[in-house]
């Protein structure tokens, strides 16, 4: 009985394609089948563009942090100050130009560096928001997390090791290492690279939380240290200072505050290091720009006041913080008057409006 021939399906190969065939066949018995290991890709140090620069502020909102930084065409805010900042924080933003933040970053959810954000995401629409937590049981950073949601976006919590671009800077986060019980512990610490420049900022990070950082091999050098906590003596250990090598620190503190801060030890070991030092509550705003290779440094004690000249037809109180008309009856003394162009221009700043204006 004759079989059955079974039915080709598959096309015969074309003569080019059985050479290719025994070509790789001899290479894989002959050759060992081994290809040649290709270099792994080195990272490319990249440069930074003609002209463009990377601008810091560290804003004066009293006792509070709050740090914006502007590289190209993007910005970013690292905390708010406290709550009673949060219109002067807006105020001070819009005549900076600012119309919107590609970041916000809460480095903890303590009212002196999370509370003046509510005003500022009720304003202005953020790209991103980072938190060390996305929730937390105060009324304060609730408003953080409303005025979040209110834009469509969710708090995020970043792992240490993420990054992103800032423009041509690079801004990493390299703490916390650890989980902490302790707010402060668990500030999200940033590293942002610019060129050959570097700053880091550390939130309230006390030393617990510096030792572990240093213990875990993270790149702590920078040339621009915003001290942990305002200067507290919890903070910058001289571990931590040797570490960091910091040619410039900043300290953001209230003026005459009721903690001591900054510490004369922290203020010691910073000069021991021949840092210089800078500080919001004597020296007003400070701001440093980078071309990537230097660092130009300024200060603005004037940054709080409004533009208005004194033909203005709203004057304040400095000390009472009330704002009144021009032509009242019970106007502030020359030396203790502030000039403002609207009774709102003045609340902004947080003044109370007197009697005189209806």
């Amino acid at each position: 009985m004759a079989g059955k021939k079974k039915k080709q399906t598959g096309k015969k190969l074309p003569w080019w394609a059985v050479l290719l065939v025994l070509a790789a066949v001899f290479a894989v018995q002959y050759l060992g089948g081994k290809t040649e290991e290709q270099p792994a890709p080195t990272a490319q140090v990249q440069e930074t563009p003609s002209g463009e620069t990377l601008t810091v502020r560290f804003l004066d909102v009293g006792q509070g942090d709050s740090i914006l930084l502007s590289c190209g065409e993007d910005t970013m805010l690292i905390d708010g100050g406290p709550v009673e900042e949060g219109q002067f924080l807006v105020s001070r933003l819009n005549r900076l130009d600012v119309t919107e933040l590609t970041y916000v970053v809460n480095t903890h959810p303590d009212e002196d560096h999370c509370g003046g954000l509510a005003a500022v995401l009720a304003k202005y629409p953020a790209g991103h928001v980072y938190s060390s937590v996305a929730a937390y049981t105060t009324k304060v950073f609730s408003n953080v997390v409303k005025y979040t949601e209110e834009q469509g976006r969710q708090i995020e919590v970043p792992e240490t090791g993420t990054h992103w671009g800032l423009g041509s800077a690079t801004v990493t986060v390299i703490g916390p290492v650890q989980e902490y019980s302790d707010p402060n512990n668990g500030s999200l610490v940033l590293r942002v690279d610019y060129g050959e420049t570097s700053f880091l900022f550390t939130g309230d990070m006390e030393q617990k939380a510096e030792g572990d950082l240093l213990e875990s091999g993270a790149d702590v050098r920078a040339d621009v240290l915003k001290a942990g906590h305002h200067g507290s003596p919890t903070s910058s250990s001289e571990a931590f200072l040797t570490a960091v090598q910091p040619s410039v620190a900043i300290i953001s503190v209230g003026a005459d505050n009721d903690y001591g801060h900054p510490g004369a030890d922290v203020l010691a070991r910073l000069e021991a290091l021949n840092a210089e030092i800078y500080r919001t509550d004597t020296q007003g705003e400070i701001i440093i720009v980078s071309d990537g290779k230097t660092l130009t440094i300024t200060t603005d004690p004037t940054s709080r006041e409004p533009a208005a000249g004194k033909d203005a037809p709203f004057i304040g109180n400095r000390s009472s913080m009330i704002v009144h008309s021009a032509n009242c009856a019970k106007l502030p003394g020359e030396d203790n008057r502030v000039y403002f162009n609207s009774a709102e221009e003045a609340e902004e700043y947080g003044y109370k409006k007197h009697t005189c204006i209806k």
